[in-house]
């Protein structure tokens, strides 16, 4: 019955997302979409879309071409088939940490998040599919699955995502607190972080980097910090204030893996980009999730009642 009961209500998530996203991106962006869709194929589109998308719009147009479906309606279905994806993805990521109860409050909280970024924020095609193979790498490591499968898994990833990689450096750091030889960890940790940017590299190599950027314009004494603040503040400090006071029962693979937040930022002020946009931060938000979902999971102080009168 719980199994059924999890199953329709993770249905619904999905659902509800893909809903927010049709109308907010699918439909609302069309225009943007499609110029941006032909701009790839062309191969005329600036870095980094030229590259991040080369691979699924490709796709995306030949299903279009076999089915003789219009394009809109395939990016619809992409949507769909991607959240779905994503949000058991993310399921299964969580119930390695909590019983399904706290996974499913994660859940919900995956579609809130998801739904206010589909309001004020443009996603592309790739997007939902790259955060649910990470949450799967994420349930694999935790697992201690064979680092060959993680290989595999970080070389499929790489289809539609780059984020990854720093998954290799974390997996290496956790051997070592686990008393694992340092020797094979870092050459397994070394085959998979390979494994995670061979995609992505190729794809650069194969297209040519001799293009325009769309970022990489925005030094520190540029950036809107006060904008900054008001979209970042409530994506990232109610979680900080989470972890802050379960620290001690968060796992040791869920406390590793906040290194994405200091990463990511410092990746992105050093290369000039833009850090207000939420979208993207999406690594963070399974590790938000699985934060929150430990803390929910946590053992409440049993209620006392007042002491009878003498």
């Amino acid at each position: 019955m719980n199994r059924l009961l999890t199953t329709v209500l993770l249905l619904g998530i999905a659902c509800w997302m893909t809903s927010a996203h049709w109308q907010h991106v699918d439909v609302a962006k069309l225009e943007h979409k499609l110029h941006l869709h032909a701009e790839v194929l062309e191969g005329t589109a600036p870095d980094p879309y030229q590259y991040k998308l080369w691979i699924i719009e490709s796709g995306l147009d030949g299903v279009a071409h076999v089915t003789g479906a219009e394009l809109q309606h395939v990016w619809m279905a992409n949507t769909l088939l991607s959240l779905l994806f994503l949000v058991f993805m993310h399921h299964l990521w969580l119930r390695r940490l909590v019983p399904w109860r706290a996974a499913l409050f994660g859940g919900v909280l995956l579609g809130a998040l998801g739904n206010a970024l589909f309001v004020i924020y443009y996603h592309h095609t790739y997007e939902f599919w790259g955060v649910g193979l990470f949450c799967l790498l994420l349930a694999a490591i935790h697992r201690d699955v064979a680092w060959w499968k993680i290989a595999l898994l970080c070389l499929v990833t790489g289809l539609v995502w780059e984020k990854h990689a720093l998954l290799a450096v974390l997996w290496g750091l956790w051997q070592l607190i686990r008393k694992r030889p340092f020797v094979p960890s870092f050459l397994q940790g070394l085959v998979m972080l390979a494994a995670a940017l061979a995609v992505p590299l190729l794809v650069r190599w194969h297209l040519g980097a001799d293009r325009a950027h769309v970022d990489g314009d925005t030094p520190l004494h540029v950036q809107q910090w006060l904008k900054v603040a008001w979209f970042q503040a409530p994506f990232v400090v109610p979680f900080l204030l989470i972890l802050g006071t379960t620290w001690r029962h968060q796992p040791v693979w869920v406390r590793l893996l906040w290194l994405y937040l200091p990463v990511l930022v410092a990746a992105y002020l050093s290369q000039d980009y833009i850090v207000h946009e939420t979208r993207s931060f999406w690594a963070l938000v399974p590790v938000f999730t699985a934060t929150a979902a430990v803390w929910f999971h946590q053992p409440r102080e049993p209620a006392t009642l007042p002491a009878p009168p003498r």
